[in-house]
């Protein structure tokens, strides 16, 4: 049996040979493997590595020396056909499906653009390519390509860079290397000083990269764990690791959803990690802020996905992996907190072509599948969100046995869900489908004064006779204990005050009359009143009081301030870290009407809306949305008044409808106040009255 050594001497003879019989052919080779290293420029080593996956390489590393470089892996080591395959274009024996992630054979000619000279020393195969040597082998070619004769590596040749080879055996257990000599040094530094470390996620075999070139040091590392059902992959190197979940499909489990994670929670991923990946990455943005992994067709620079049978099958494995963990969670089977935060703030990459595959995939699927919910079986687009301008508990209760609302818990729990749901299409609940439900679901004082300010600003230019008989009906009116149409009030002032002074509040005056008007209710009385204005007793004042030490005991741990993040994020640690506060949820996305919602170890539930001020004399303005919820919620609502910077400051001031001036200013119904300095308390002075 002839050694490797033999066998490569045997194929540099056997391709001198066919140089001879078709001279043409080489100067072709030439120019196509020229296009494969343009096509494939800033991707060696990514092809490289995955050459060394599926060799079986659980470590890789580029290793810097002198004017050159080392690639090296622990893979399975060469045989006489890996060379073969190596020094012709698309003759590997790697099959698509199969095991291995590569399938073409071409990526090795990637390295062209990097070297001059490649020497491969691997188990007892010791070779090189040269240009310079095989034009002298083939004087009358016009053109040859680097990567096509091997060179039989002579012991002179070897004394150059054994010593450093020898010094990465012993170090890493090596067993394959390629020395690149006469290097593109900036072609090298760039690619790998910008070298992503999620690129490495759906190999199969690696566990360690070590990067060593240039100014780049770096070491990176795969751990493979489980989280219940689902492995995490954590890359880590020197400072934060990354955790990203695993999601496969059923049908095929190359095909794979991976949702970047921190502290347990899904967190979008970075816009330049998410890509889709055909095992290794294309500059394809996936859709949403996750990455997306299968058997994708690409175009020869592996950079594009080519959506052909192969690529239509993976996206819909990825699309049905999406939409079974939305049902989960819909029907409350699993948890996955952070879950529908990557699909948000997907515009501005309407370039995509994925970004609205992916969202009219999501919601072609939805609508062809039911939920199951509280013991019923219903239509996914039965669900209606909650418009901005009802409370929540009022929403729940109008959207009656026919339509399906979004539950509190839900929504706590996944504050980004309403507006990942709007997103693929899900409607808000309508003004006349509430309207049908009235009498039956009995809303709440609140909710009527909603509804009422609701119609009389929708229908002020249309009220007909038709819809004035049918509002007539409705049982919208606070009198004493229970709620009574508009043909049951005899006076105005039967009616609950707190109600209408809110819908005055809320709406012109010129729209109130004429509407009261024709439901038969005269309400001029009430509007002699300045109802805008008022202002406490105590009067404004300039005053700010003074700041109190905290008890030592009024934190269990200290707050995890950090100046980047947002106001509404360090107010959340601010408050986690409190003593007594059970917990604290961040709904600021759910568009409740308040940012935070805190459960204190006394039972107390508390809505925290939170305003950034660069000082505490500055104006601050809430919403219509965060006026209704400040009425709604009394004196469990609070105002957070924060000075977002170093040091962090913190000022609360409780049930700020009742304590503060507001002053209507028509914006889009906002409620400005310039006078809240001497209702601003210390944090401490809630929580401490609380225990």
């Amino acid at each position: 049996m002839a050694s490797l050594s033999e066998n490569i001497t045997a194929l540099r003879n056997e391709f001198i040979k066919e140089a001879g019989h078709a001279p043409k052919l080489f100067k072709d080779l030439a120019k196509v493997e020229h296009y494969i290293a343009e096509s494939y420029k800033t991707r060696s080593f990514i092809e490289l590595i995955q050459n060394a996956d599926d060799a079986e390489s659980t470590m890789f590393g580029v290793h810097g020396f002198n004017d050159g470089l080392i690639v090296a892996n622990n893979g399975r080591p060469f045989s006489t056909d890996d060379i073969e395959a190596l020094c012709r274009s698309g003759s590997s024996n790697k099959a698509r499906g199969g095991k291995t992630i590569g399938y073409r054979g071409i990526g090795f000619k990637s390295v062209v653009n990097l070297a001059k000279r490649i020497c491969i020393f691997s188990a007892d195969a010791a070779f090189y390519f040269d240009k310079n040597e095989t034009k002298k082998l083939l004087p009358h070619a016009a053109d040859v390509p680097l990567v096509r004769i091997p060179h039989p590596l002579e012991d002179t040749d070897d004394n150059m860079v054994l010593p450093q080879i020898q010094q990465l055996q012993k170090k890493y257990q090596y067993t394959t290397f390629f020395v690149f000599l006469e290097i593109n040094k900036r072609l090298a530094e760039e690619e790998i000083s910008g070298f992503d470390k999620s690129s490495l996620l759906f190999l199969n075999h690696l566990r360690q990269v070590n990067l060593a070139f240039g100014n780049t040091m770096r070491t990176i590392y795969l751990e493979p764990t489980l989280n219940g059902e689902n492995p995490v992959i954590r890359l880590s190197e020197d400072g934060p690791s990354d955790e990203w979940e695993i999601l496969r499909s059923k049908n095929d489990p190359k095909d794979v959803i991976a949702l970047k994670r921190r502290d347990t929670e899904i967190v979008p991923a970075e816009y330049e990690e998410s890509v889709i990946h055909s095992f290794t990455p294309t500059v394809e943005f996936a859709g949403a802020y996750f990455k997306i992994n299968g058997d994708y067709s690409t175009d020869p620079s592996r950079k594009n996905v080519d959506m052909d049978e192969f690529s239509e099958r993976s996206f819909r494995n990825a699309v049905a992996i999406l939409v079974d963990s939305i049902i989960a969670i819909l029907e409350q089977r699993t948890a996955k907190k952070g879950f529908f935060r990557p699909f948000l703030n997907t515009t501005g990459r309407e370039g995509s072509k994925f970004r609205g595959l992916i969202f009219k995939a999501i919601s072609t699927a939805l609508n062809q599948r039911k939920l199951f919910i509280d013991g019923k079986t219903l239509d996914f687009f039965s669900i209606r969100l909650r418009p901005d301008w009802i409370n929540y508990e009022d929403y729940e209760r109008l959207c009656g046995s026919d339509l399906t609302a979004l539950s509190k818990a839900l929504v706590t729990l996944y504050p980004e869900l309403p507006m990942f749901l709007e997103q693929i299409g899900v409607k808000k609940l309508y003004l006349e489908e509430m309207l049908k439900q009235v009498n039956s679901a009995s809303p709440s004082p609140t909710g009527a004064g909603q509804l009422s300010v609701k119609l009389i600003n929708q229908y002020r230019y249309d009220l007909n006779s038709v819809k004035v008989e049918q509002i007539k009906d409705l049982k919208l009116f606070p009198v004493k204990d229970k709620l009574v149409s508009a043909r049951e009030v005899t006076s105005i002032d039967d009616v609950n005050k707190d109600f209408t002074d809110y819908v005055i509040k809320n709406v012109d005056k010129q729209d109130l009359k004429p509407f009261f008007s024709k439901l038969n209710i005269p309400i001029d009385s009430k509007l002699n009143a300045d109802q805008c204005s008022k202002v406490p007793a105590n009067g404004p004042s300039s005053g700010l009081p003074k700041r109190q030490a905290a008890s030592k005991s009024f934190f269990k741990a200290e707050p995890n301030i950090k100046k980047w993040r947002s106001a509404e994020k360090n107010a959340e640690e601010y408050f986690k870290a409190i003593d007594g506060v059970l917990s604290v949820s961040d709904v600021s996305n759910a568009n409740m009407g308040y940012d935070l919602e805190l459960m204190t170890e006394t039972g107390n539930r508390l809505y925290v809306e939170v305003k950034s001020v660069s000082s505490f004399s500055e104006p601050i303005k809430i919403t219509n949305n965060e006026y209704s919820s400040a009425h709604n919620y009394g004196t469990s609502y609070y105002l957070a008044v924060v000075i977002n910077d170093e040091p962090f400051q913190i000022m609360i001031i409780p049930d700020p409808i009742r304590h503060l001036p507001f002053q209507k200013q028509i914006e889009r119904w906002s409620w400005f106040c310039n006078a809240y300095k001497e209702n601003l308390k210390e944090v401490n002075q809630l929580f401490f009255r609380n225990k």
